[in-house]
């Protein structure tokens, strides 16, 4: 894949960033001898997303009361599927938001379903959630037919109300509840379909990290850090905030922090959340996304995943920067975790 693609990524980021005045603060500091020097670090990266995956499946059903279920092959565990799952289907079918529900997890309801991982769910799940909203409209078209004694053909679907009526004469309309109702003694209404795949999609993007390096200490602040992940067209921006977010903070943690450690004897001595050191929200700066969509023609969202390119970008940005920090000093490497004692020990060999 040429990286090339994600040039104006880069761009986005360096400018948000102001890149020359952060080199030229760093240079102010290290003339001055300052006890705290920057760092800045750099990364551009493409993905891979649903590189394994071939399908999805998704089923929406509409009750006698209009309200709406959707059942979905991929779970949720912090990525806002009901939300988006919700939002998908409100968008073609016109049912409110607050009168959809989302299914997932349980194999008596749900028996088919590929799972969440490598960042696959809006792309293959959220397709397959429109993809069964669309052929539910269809559908839905022939019973309105029949309740509005017309030709199949005449029906057309209002989406601003959620409602089928012949060409022409939009005051006589039968509503998703109508329809609905006229089918429960017949298997009610709802519509089952997969989503094939047709491919992998290559979300890309570029990380500017921060830092600031004690030189007498050897302790890191991650004071910055501007983001720009392009995932294809953007379902709902405050959730792909919050992934770009949960991913800075990972991939950060594993640059300065996460580490599994064992004594001589090969036993390990990380092994509870006393020992192994994580993250939070004191040791991070307020992350700057950039919004930058490209989308893909590999589904009809245009989406690619987000779940992990926050952790791609983020990780080699930030040990770069606390190398770029203390470059000047002559040290060209410190392996991960760039923990306090790790930097101080470069530091010290180097003088």
């Amino acid at each position: 894949m040429d990286l090339g693609i994600a040039v104006p990524a880069l761009d986005r980021a360096l400018a948000t960033a102001n890149y020359a005045q952060l080199r030229a603060d760093q240079r102010a500091r290290r003339e001055r001898g300052d006890r705290l020097q920057l760092g800045i670090g750099v990364s551009v990266y493409v993905e891979i997303t649903a590189g394994t995956s071939s399908s999805e499946d998704a089923k929406v059903e509409v009750l006698p009361n209009g309200r709406a279920i959707i059942y979905t092959g991929t779970s949720p565990h912090g990525q806002g599927h009901v939300t988006s799952w919700s939002m998908i289907a409100s968008e073609e079918t016109g049912i409110p938001m607050d009168e959809i529900d989302v299914v997932w997890g349980d194999t008596d309801l749900v028996p088919v379903g590929g799972g969440t991982m490598g960042s696959r769910s809006l792309q293959l799940g959220g397709a397959a959630v429109q993809k069964a909203s669309r052929e539910l409209i269809e559908q839905a078209k022939k019973h309105a037919a029949r309740l509005l004694e017309a030709n199949e053909a005449d029906v057309v679907f209002d989406r601003d109300h959620g409602a089928f009526h012949v060409a022409g004469t939009p005051a006589v309309a039968k509503t998703w509840a109508d329809v609905a109702l006229a089918q429960q003694d017949d298997g009610g209404l709802s519509q089952y379909t997969t989503f094939p795949s047709a491919g992998p999609t290559f979300p890309f993007g570029s990380h500017v990290a921060v830092v600031e390096v004690d030189v007498e200490t050897g302790q890191v602040r991650h004071v910055r850090h501007v983001a720009c992940d392009d995932a294809g067209r953007v379902l709902n921006p405050l959730i792909l905030d919050g992934q770009i977010h949960g991913g800075i903070a990972q991939g950060a943690a594993q640059a300065l922090l996460e580490e599994v450690r064992y004594d001589q004897d090969g036993n390990p001595i990380t092994s509870n959340l006393a020992d192994y050191a994580f993250i939070s929200a004191a040791e991070l700066p307020s992350f700057e996304v950039v919004h930058m969509e490209t989308p893909t023609p590999r589904n009809p969202l245009g989406a690619k995943g987000i779940g992990e390119s926050g952790t791609i970008g983020s990780t080699p940005a930030v040990q770069s920067a606390v190398i770029d920090a203390v470059a000047h000093l002559g040290i060209r490497h410190i392996d991960m975790p760039a923990t306090s004692e790790r930097v101080w020990r470069a530091i010290h060999d180097a003088r």
